[in-house]
């Protein structure tokens, strides 16, 4: 199965590495949450790439802020509702 690589693409994709950096911030494993926060920053790099996201980086900057306080161990969303906003896009890929 060849999956076309797109901005929707990689969103679904950072929820999954948001979603497993949470997990590891939960059982304080934070070796492996700094792997994951690092997957996650490589991803968003990725979506800024496309040139359909130009103007459009003003959600990734916010995401980017709070992945940022995650790796400083300074989590203070609900999680349920950040792993919610990511749903939409997995939906939507998978469709």
């Amino acid at each position: 199965m060849n999956i076309t690589r797109t901005p929707l693409f990689y969103m679904a994709n950072l929820g999954s590495e948001v979603s497993r950096a949470l997990l590891e911030y939960e059982n304080k494993d934070f070796d492996k949450m700094k792997n994951s926060i690092a997957r996650a920053k490589d991803i968003m790099t990725r979506i800024e790439e496309f040139p359909e996201m130009r103007g459009r980086t003003g959600e990734l900057e916010i995401l980017q802020s709070i992945i940022e306080d995650l790796k400083n161990k300074k989590f203070e969303l609900d999680k349920n509702q950040f792993l919610d906003y990511f749903s939409a896009f997995a939906a939507r890929a998978l469709s």
